[in-house]
């Protein structure tokens, strides 16, 4: 499950290694499920669905090149508690996933490679290396 970089990363990144901008490495990182595209405006899901034990997980990765060139991985077990409704609580699909950093700044977002419908009583869990984000190389 791969996608990109936020523009405000991009932006920090280059500006890091070829201009002026130093980077300070973000810390606190967390895991957010949507129900659509966060680039695109997507709701994340605990703004749109009735699942009171919804909370974002926190995130770490291994470093670049442990598992395939040019991505990171998710170096650990990531884990969504189980679905519990408030009132009038119906099943949902989890269609994407964002990286934030711990003041909420959108880093890098993806799409699941289909679509995950969570139920009632049912956690939610990533094994390790489930989740990359990758920089491609174009010269």
């Amino acid at each position: 499950m791969s996608q990109g970089l936020s523009n405000t990363a991009i932006a920090s990144v280059l500006n890091h290694i070829f201009a002026t901008g130093t980077y300070t490495k973000p810390t606190g990182l967390k895991l957010h499920l949507y129900k659509g595209d966060p680039h695109s405006g997507g709701a994340e899901v605990d703004n749109v669905v009735d699942d009171t034990a919804y909370a974002s997980a926190a995130i770490t990765f291994g470093d670049e090149g442990a598992i395939e060139p040019n991505r990171v991985h998710n170096d650990d077990f990531i884990s969504f508690m189980p679905v519990t409704y408030g009132s009038g609580g119906a099943s949902y699909d989890v269609t994407h996933w964002a990286v934030k950093d711990g003041s909420g700044t959108l880093l890098a977002a993806g799409a699941f490679p289909t679509a995950i419908t969570r139920l009632a009583g049912e956690p939610m869990g990533m094994a390790p290396g489930a989740l990359f984000i990758e920089l491609t190389r174009t010269a």
